[in-house]
């Protein structure tokens, strides 16, 4: 279980799969609502800098928890497609994302899941990515969460605007990603044509603390219940 307050009975199954890029094939892992209780929404879920084997155990019980509410999830590690650089550049960060784009493609196509209902959610460095990613001229996600993400991961964002929901949260206390590149990263995105909610978590630096990892996701179910009106067994 995640540990927080309104979980639910586990009601959904993790797979270990890979899905391909450009000829290569990318780890994930996969989290399937119970047949015929899917909602049709689709959530791709990136990790931060550490890695699917850093952060995959953080967001495991919190996939599951989606999944048993009948959300489709695959949290990719979007690494394999380009290895990682402490001091990584412009080809990386278009790598990490189109194969984070081409995972939105991959799980658009599963049974279950509505194709224009697949959002990208990101921690950290996945934060930029599913956000910056989203608009870009390759993106297709319908929206996008970014948690802890800001310019200050990588100070320059790409081209390409789309009409899209987009919600930003962050540590008001933040002191590895500033509030302020935070608040530059929605002031761009908006520019571009998303539609960009924010939201200060009070109390919390980069690494959140296990409530508030509780509320995120549950802010996140939020969020895409308002946005893409899942129906449970759709």
């Amino acid at each position: 279980m995640a540990g927080c307050a309104d979980d639910v009975r586990h009601n959904a199954t993790r797979d270990s799969i890979t899905y391909d890029y450009k000829g290569r094939p990318i780890p994930a892992l996969f989290y399937k609502p119970r047949p015929g209780t899917e909602n049709g929404v689709g959530i791709v879920l990136l990790h931060g800098f550490t890695g699917l084997g850093g952060h995959g155990p953080l967001f495991d019980p919190h996939a599951i928890q989606l999944a048993s509410r009948g959300y489709t999830v695959l949290m990719p590690s979007y690494f394999d497609a380009r290895q990682w650089r402490q001091r990584f550049n412009g080809d990386d960060i278009k790598e990490w994302s189109q194969a984070s784009g081409e995972a939105v493609r991959f799980l658009a196509s599963q049974p279950g899941v509505d194709p224009q209902k697949v959002v990208l959610w990101g921690y950290s460095l996945g934060g930029f990515l599913a956000t910056d990613g989203s608009l870009t001229d390759y993106g297709s996600a319908a929206g996008a969460i970014g948690v802890s993400a800001g310019t200050d991961i990588f100070g320059t964002t790409s081209r390409g605007s789309r009409s899209i929901p987009i919600l930003l949260m962050h540590g008001r206390s933040d002191r590895s990603v500033s509030v302020r590149s935070m608040e530059a990263l929605a002031r761009n995105l908006g520019v571009r044509g998303a539609t960009v909610e924010t939201e200060l978590l009070a109390g919390q630096q980069h690494e959140l603390d296990a409530p508030t990892w509780c509320h995120v996701f549950q802010r996140t179910r939020q969020f895409l219940e308002t946005h893409f009106s899942p129906v449970a067994g759709g």
